[in-house]
């Protein structure tokens, strides 16, 4: 599960690390939800281009857009074969730059919020993946773009505070995610072995104050 995160690197350091060529609008944000627009990353013809998807994908067959309410992740183990997702995997993968994620951990009676970042604090993106949909008939303001995070059973430390994490990927492997020609057992393999190494902290329960 993946259900909130923040972003707040300099936009210039994230322009930098995921070769981003476009201009975009960005501002730091502290708890990113779902349903709300995120920024991502996608191969351009000339290079990787950032803009703005709603977290929540659409497949295009969708008859009901609020379908989108129940896919905000998508595992890793299955991306390939489930109708909701298989075609993006295999034509619309994205990145979502992030510079942490929350978790809520149950102690005593209540619940904590914990972040998680890279140990290192070097830059990372979710792997995820996008979709366009056009409502029928089509008619003008009808389309969205959205997405999904991949996530995974979590590693050993994950594993102490949640059974599922997201794929975090370096902007080197995350380069190799957005290719269209990267063969699948590839993906496949990034999504499975990938394990980070994290940092824990706990934070205040109002997370839009940090």
């Amino acid at each position: 599960m993946c259900g909130r995160y923040f972003l707040y690197y300099d936009k210039d350091f994230i322009i930098d690390a995921f070769n981003i060529v476009n201009e975009f609008d960005y501002e730091d944000r502290f708890n990113i939800a779902p349903g709300q627009d995120v920024l991502a990353v996608v191969k351009g013809s000339i290079g990787n281009r950032a803009g703005y998807m709603k977290w929540g994908l659409i497949p295009k067959w969708a008859n009901d857009p609020k379908i989108g309410n129940k896919l905000i992740n998508a595992r890793s183990e299955t991306v390939e074969e489930k109708p909701s997702f298989k075609e993006s995997f295999y034509q619309k993968r994205c990145l979502i730059p992030a510079s942490g994620f929350y978790e809520w951990v149950k102690e005593g009676d209540k619940k904590q919020p914990y972040q998680f970042t890279m140990e290192d604090n070097e830059p990372f993106a979710f792997a995820g993946i996008w979709s366009r949909w056009n409502q029928e008939p089509a008619g003008a303001g009808t389309e969205k773009i959205t997405c999904s995070i991949l996530t995974k059973e979590s590693n050993s430390f994950m594993g102490n505070y949640h059974q599922r994490m997201p794929v975090m990927l370096r902007p080197d492997e995350g380069e190799l995610w957005l290719e269209r020609g990267t063969d699948k057992d590839i993906l496949l393999a990034m999504l499975s072995e990938n394990n980070p190494e994290l940092s824990a902290e706990p934070v205040t329960r109002d997370l839009s104050t940090r």
